[in-house]
């Protein structure tokens, strides 16, 4: 059965909606527009604007 990006497996974990790589929830942060799960390597802090925080980069490079 296949994991959805936003949705963790029993033991804490699952995968960066950017590069894949199956991490721990403390080494992720969640999206402030999609809502899916980004390992902090490929997150970008939006400081200005609504809504501010952690953003990945397919939404970065909609906005």
């Amino acid at each position: 059965m296949e994991q959805r990006m936003n949705q963790l497996d029993e033991g804490g974990y699952t995968n960066c909606i950017v590069c894949g790589k199956r991490k721990f929830i403390r080494e992720l942060t969640e999206c402030v527009f999609c809502g899916c799960w980004v390992c902090k390597s490929c997150a970008t802090y939006r400081r200005q604007g609504t809504p501010f925080g952690y953003v990945c980069k397919r939404c970065k490079s909609k906005v």
